[in-house]
């Protein structure tokens, strides 16, 4: 029979092993030393800094996002631009930033681009304010019907990132049992 004191010792021993095991967040890919290039090669490569900046989010790498969306935007006032930042800063947790980007990016596009109003929800969603998040799904889902059905929409965010994926789902959830037509 094993002595409760060596139990506790056992399992400090496992907690510790695990721990040890335990994967290190990452700190650069492949993609980011690719971007890091198409940069060092064309210093006003607006859309290098966008997709950089977001994959530093990804890395958690906060300041320096943040650096390379300001630095896209200096560079671009397109409507894509702005959206990819709104998804930056919402993968940040800076939500009310992900709205401001994600409201001139559908505004700069006239409603027109296939992400404008499902961005939007991402950003409502942030910010709390679930009536525009609710709104916006509709118009999304008019925009295109896949977003209706439960199954396409997990289709449609498979490669979405934990949270982006939480959002949009909660928000279909309510929005299919209480505003659905």
């Amino acid at each position: 029979m094993t002595h409760p004191r060596l139990a506790f010792l056992y399992l400090a021993l496992a907690l510790s092993a695990a721990a040890a095991d335990a994967p290190v967040p990452a700190k650069t890919t492949p993609k980011l030393e690719i971007l890091n290039k198409q940069i060092a090669e064309n210093a006003e490569n607006a859309q290098a800094y966008s997709n950089r900046g977001y994959v530093l989010t990804l890395l958690g790498r906060k300041e320096e996002a943040r650096a390379d969306l300001k630095k896209a935007l200096s560079l671009s006032d397109k409507p894509n631009m702005h959206n990819r930042a709104g998804w930056a800063y919402f993968n940040l947790g800076d939500y009310a930033d992900a709205v401001r980007e994600f409201e001139l990016a559908a505004k700069l596009s006239d409603h027109q681009a296939h992400y404008d109003y499902y961005s939007l929800v991402l950003g409502y969603w942030g910010t709390g304010d679930m009536q525009k998040a609710l709104e916006n799904y509709q118009l999304a889902v008019e925009k295109d019907p896949r977003l209706g059905s439960y199954k396409t929409l997990l289709e449609r965010t498979l490669e979405w990132t934990p949270l982006e994926q939480r959002a949009i789902h909660e928000i279909y959830v309510v929005w299919s049992k209480a505003w659905k037509p």
